[in-house]
């Protein structure tokens, strides 16, 4: 009985404090970046940390048909570079038919930095987000980073809808003061099931598809943005905020389109 009182009490405490913390001076903390948040801003400051430290990442080096991995949380898996675990991940060097895989909890935080990374994949996304609940993929400063994607996928390719270069099935920030190409004869550009942002670097995407084809939102800022499409240039089932930065699109179909709203700021 006694043992059953204090719980009582204990949870009417907790009850009154989420309920009046506030008024209590107790701050509420959001993870502005988490899948869920329904905040008014357009960008976080993780989307906007384009330089982060990358002296406690693990480090891994691309070597034609294997990769280095200096730390814990990734591994090599038949030509896949598999990140398993939420963290930081430098990354450089080449893979001549290979990818990078992100397959974490649901709930994870990834940071990748392209430092000098050339990947062709022949039959798969070169940059596949199986799970995660928001990856950063950084281009260093100065690096030139180089995506390849085949002419087609074949039988062995995912059954997941993988139509892209990059195809992420969870949010995905693009950020950094480096470059980054993406080249396909057959595939679409970025493929975001989730939100796209890209706050910063200088990317050019040349396909045949949609150049970046988002199921949520697509926001940029800061970034020198150049896609060449066969067809929409950007292509978003939600709103397309461009707040600033510099972006040519030459397309077959639409340069921009958005079943909701378009809103360009500067």
């Amino acid at each position: 009985d006694r043992i059953c009182v204090v719980v009582i009490v204990l949870s009417l405490i907790v009850t009154l404090l989420f309920m009046n913390g506030e008024k209590l001076g107790i701050q509420r903390i959001a993870d502005t970046d988490a899948e869920g948040y329904a905040g008014s801003e357009y960008f976080t400051e993780n989307d906007l940390n384009g330089s982060w430290d990358p002296s406690e990442a693990v480090k891994i080096t691309l070597c034609g048909d294997y990769a280095k991995i200096s730390g814990n949380g990734a591994y090599w898996l038949d030509g896949s570079l598999v990140i398993a675990q939420s963290g930081q991940y430098v990354i450089s060097g080449e893979l001549t038919d290979g990818n990078i895989v992100v397959d974490a909890a649901r709930n994870s935080k990834v940071w990748i930095m392209l430092s000098g990374v050339t990947l062709h994949c022949s039959d798969d996304a070169c940059i596949r987000i199986d799970q995660a609940d928001k990856v950063f993929l950084t281009l260093a400063d100065g690096s030139e980073n180089s995506l390849t994607g085949g002419d087609a996928f074949t039988e062995n390719a995912p059954a997941d809808g993988t139509d892209a270069v990059i195809f992420s099935h969870d949010d995905l920030t693009i950020n950094g003061n480096g470059s980054l190409s993406i080249v396909s004869s057959a595939l679409n550009g970025i493929t975001s099931k989730d939100d796209l942002i890209i706050t910063g670097g200088t990317v050019s995407v040349t396909v045949s598809g949609h150049g970046l084809q988002v199921n949520d939102h697509f926001r940029m800022t800061s970034a020198n943005l150049t896609v060449s499409a066969g067809q929409d240039g950007i292509h978003a089932e939600g709103a397309v905020v461009i707040q600033d930065g510099n972006l040519t699109i030459t397309a077959g179909d639409d340069a921009v389109h958005s079943d909701a709203s378009i809103l360009i700021l500067g």
